[in-house]
């Protein structure tokens, strides 16, 4: 079993998101808002992953995208989620050389 799929299918036993973040009404645009944010954070990461040489931001957002089609298979608006941030990785990492390092 691959690495992505043995992680995929650890993933797929965790708990429930929280209550109230559903996606009707103004909980659509708070989930909007988490995805966001998440797609974000991530591209942080993968720059500060990427400058302490662990791993590209290319290798990152293509591990992602083949966690994503795993996932899409069972919860397609998951997968889709992580399509969206397998993208923003994609265009974090042309960009990622273009900054310097502060260290």
């Amino acid at each position: 079993m691959s690495l992505i799929k043995s992680l995929f299918t650890k993933f797929r036993q965790r708990q429930s998101p929280p209550q109230g973040l559903s996606g009707s009404g103004s909980g659509k645009l708070q989930i909007e808002a988490l995805v966001q944010a998440h797609g974000d954070w991530l591209a942080l990461l993968a720059t500060i992953l990427e400058r302490e040489r662990i791993i590209t931001a290319v290798d990152l957002a293509r591990t992602l995208s083949e966690f994503a089609a795993y996932t899409a298979e069972d919860c397609p608006a998951e997968g889709q989620i992580l399509s969206f941030w397998a993208s923003r990785l994609n265009d974090t990492a042309a960009t990622v050389g273009k900054f310097p390092s502060v260290h």
